[in-house]
């Protein structure tokens, strides 16, 4: 039983899953917290700037963690510092325009926005630099594989970050304000955590190259623009609603984005395992297995998905009282238009991966573009036509229709071994043997027991 267990506990996909279990169990907790401390119009300030400081991130992301994973995966230790030391040199570069450029907006912006906004504007930059070193660790563990590492790095943050909110809440100095500081400090926390473990790899900056960096600037340069426009479909829903409706509407429209972080869950962590698993089949030129891999990790997710969907579906009453309180009741319709949107996320994120792992950024790119236009004029037009949040839901879910068709075909012309049946029947056997071995160390367990 000891070896099964230590085997068991050893396993990657396990300890990804463990990492997207505990971001999300103390995310949850403190949207919890300040949905029901803060005032609707406030909590939506709070989740626009949020996903305004999660846009500037997620660009530093893109131009630089597909690129590690690319080209670190299965390669000898020169190359790697290499890689890793122009990947440095880059995001310091990329961090320092950030701190520049929020900077000048808060010294010369002050009439221009709000004074909440004026402070928001001036806290990213900063941000934005306090999160570096435990960013790059993350990224660095992902392309090594060590999943049981970027545990502790996510227990860290967002366990420090709810503590923080917790001793405010108890101090009775709970505001705006101050869940920025919070943030900021357990951003802090984190990477100095991560720099007195030396999993930062910043020793590795010595070793950059400018071959490697412009390697590295131009491979990332397509993903930022894929993922950015990924990125702004919700933020453009917030926007919308922002400006068409209420502050407050934006607050209630994040509840069912909360919902779907059971999604996320078994998403982010079957993603973060796939993507070195890809890489390295593409760089081997082994078109079949990256087909192959594409079709049973879409397959596993979107069979294992379904039970939570369906559950969700009969909860949702009391799970939205759970998580916020009743006065958010209306955005159940939200809710089920979200869940049952939920079964193409699988399909629709793996199409994307895969597409930036066989070195087709660009096409990933053009694929989000397109989408986000339409989600753009969508949400738009039905906004202004029926004034409720819900036709923003249904934008999202009909661009998240048209995303998945486009974006197969294009696959498809890449990898022609690609076929939607093997996509179920891969899938299907990858869950009975996930199933067979949870049955076997069940009995396993048992026996040693008795």
């Amino acid at each position: 039983m000891g070896f099964n267990i230590s085997a068991i506990l050893k396993n990657r996909h396990l300890h990804s899953l463990m990492g997207n279990v505990v971001m999300a169990f103390f995310n949850v907790l403190s949207f919890a917290l300040l949905v029901r401390i803060l005032l609707p119009v406030a909590f939506g300030e709070w989740v626009l700037f949020l996903a305004t400081y999660n846009i500037l991130d997620q660009i530093r992301t893109a131009l630089l963690q597909s690129g590690i994973i690319r080209f670190c995966a299965g390669t000898d230790t020169d190359n790697y510092n290499q890689v890793t030391g122009a990947a440095w040199y880059v995001a310091l570069l990329l961090t320092g325009t950030y701190i520049i450029l929020s900077t000048i907006l808060f010294a010369f912006s002050g009439n221009l926005f709000s004074p909440t906004w004026h402070f928001f504007l001036g806290s990213l930059g900063i941000m934005t630099l306090l999160s570096l070193p435990f960013n790059m660790t993350t990224w660095l563990l992902q392309a090594n594989q060590r999943f049981d590492k970027i545990v502790q790095v996510r227990v860290m943050q967002n366990g420090s970050y709810l503590i923080l909110l917790i001793v405010l809440y108890l101090l009775q100095q709970l505001n705006l304000h101050t869940v920025v500081y919070a943030y900021a400090i357990s951003l802090l926390l984190t990477s100095i955590y991560c720099m007195f473990f030396r999993w930062t790899a910043l020793h590795t900056l010595k070793h950059r190259n400018t071959a490697k960096m412009k390697e590295i600037f131009k491979y990332g340069q397509s993903i930022v623009g894929s993922m950015l426009s990924s990125a702004l479909l919700n933020y453009s829903d917030n926007l919308v609603l922002r400006t068409m409706i209420s502050p407050a509407a934006v607050a209630v429209y994040s509840i069912p984005q909360k919902f779907m972080e059971v999604i996320e869950i078994i998403l982010r962590s079957f993603v973060a395992t796939a993507q070195p698993t890809l890489s390295e089949e593409a760089n081997r030129g082994n078109w079949k297995n990256v087909a192959k891999a594409f079709s049973k990790y879409t397959g596993t997710v979107t069979i294992l998905i379904l039970p939570f969907i369906i559950f969700l579906l009969l909860f949702i009453n009391p799970l939205v009282k759970l998580l916020a309180s009743s006065s958010y009741l209306s955005a159940q319709g939200i809710i089920i238009i979200f869940l049952v949107s939920a079964i193409l996320y699988p399909i629709d994120r793996f199409i994307g991966v895969t597409l930036d792992m066989i070195n087709k950024p660009n096409i990933n790119f053009y694929k989000n573009l397109l989408r986000l236009c339409l989600n753009v004029i969508l949400d738009i037009s039905l906004v202004w036509m029926f004034a409720d949040i819900k036709s923003v839901a249904i934008a999202s879910s009909l661009n998240l229709i048209f995303a998945v068709v486009l974006g197969y075909f294009l696959l498809k012309r890449y990898l022609p071994d690609l076929h939607t049946s093997n996509i179920w029947q891969l899938g299907w056997q990858e869950c009975k043997q996930l199933l067979n071995k949870a049955k076997g160390i069940g009995v396993r367990f048992k026996s040693n027991q008795s």
